[in-house]
């Protein structure tokens, strides 16, 4: 499996920097040291890289993280370059995940800030993967663990039957 996340990143960032000339920062460089050059991935291999990583270490099935960004943010998968993680809904729920800080805080036992929520790609998935885990030991159901991730009580709405018939379609 981290062979496959890194093939795919690294596709991706040979895709993102040669063909769409995604930014990347300037050489950083001080006297007496080498000059360093550090590429920024594009947003959609770090929520790719992240999910992978965090769905595997909270025991989430794949279809349902990628369901959830999907549901949340429009994510659509490791290629999708125009996607933008740092959104925030009417409700304040931040990030590719759509967290709400209060949330990420009870789950978390930190002090988090609603900037770091927001734009911390890996903080905001871990904390979701975290609490659909914590949602699923509590209720058992995984439709009812949707329905409790989007209304904050174990239902089923139409937004849950979304997550668990997501399909990972990408193209």
């Amino acid at each position: 499996m981290k062979i496959k996340v890194l093939f795919i990143t690294l596709i991706g960032l040979m895709v993102g920097v040669v063909f769409l000339d995604y930014p990347t920062l300037p050489p950083q460089t001080q006297e007496g040291k080498e000059k360093t050059i550090t590429y920024h991935i594009p947003p959609c291999l770090e929520v790719y890289e992240q999910i992978e990583i965090y769905s595997d270490s909270f025991d989430i099935p794949k279809q349902y993280a990628y369901g959830i960004a999907y549901n949340e943010t429009g994510y659509k998968g490791p290629f999708h370059y125009k996607y933008n993680p740092a959104q925030t809904s009417s409700a304040n729920a931040v990030g590719p995940m759509q967290v709400k800080v209060n949330t990420a805080r009870h789950v978390n036992k930190d002090n988090v800030t609603i900037d770091k929520l927001r734009t911390d790609v890996e903080y905001n998935v871990m904390t979701s993967m975290k609490l659909l885990r914590k949602l699923k030991n509590k209720y058992g159901d995984w439709k009812l663990v949707f329905g409790a991730y989007n209304t904050g009580s174990p239902l089923i709405n139409d937004y849950a039957l979304r997550v668990y018939n997501h399909k990972i379609n990408w193209k």
